[in-house]
């Protein structure tokens, strides 16, 4: 009996062993998919260039005008859109020192407002202190607007 179950056994073996490299190199691979792509982020702000939405907390009451910077180098231009109209805007930024001003016209008196702050080391935010003739002083703060 032994002998007739070695053949038996050699082919249960041979069934069952494992393929040379050469014919592993033939079997079909499985097909890696690629990595899903992460979200993309936007990419931070590396100057105050855009639009901003701004709080004003004066003597009189809260206003929300808007600003649109343009920053070239030190140099920020742009413009101040309020109550009374749109007014263009010159100033400078020094680190995150900044200052700003614009002459608006307002029920028949023109009017030099001076805005002083800080911008956040994010470039997301920046707020301070405006002087404003005829009013005093008031706060203000601004956050980057969506786009």
């Amino acid at each position: 009996m032994r002998r007739s179950s070695l053949p038996l056994l050699a082919l249960t073996l041979s069934l069952f062993s494992v393929p040379d490299i050469a014919s592993a190199s033939s079997l079909p691979q499985a097909q890696s998919k690629p990595d899903p792509k992460p979200e993309q982020k936007p990419a931070p702000p590396t100057t105050i260039s855009g639009k901003w939405a701004m709080t004003l907390e004066m003597p009189t009451g809260t206003a929300t005008p808007s600003l649109e910077l343009v920053q070239n180098g030190e140099k920020i231009s742009g413009s101040y859109q309020g109550r009374y109209g749109k007014f263009p805007v010159t100033g400078s930024l020094k680190k995150n020192a900044l200052v700003f001003t614009f002459t608006m016209s307002a029920e028949g008196q023109e009017v030099v407002m001076t805005f002083t702050g800080e911008v956040a080391a994010d470039l997301l935010s920046m707020k301070g202190t405006a002087d404003m003739p005829g009013l005093g002083e008031a706060a203000w703060s601004a956050k980057r607007a969506e786009k």
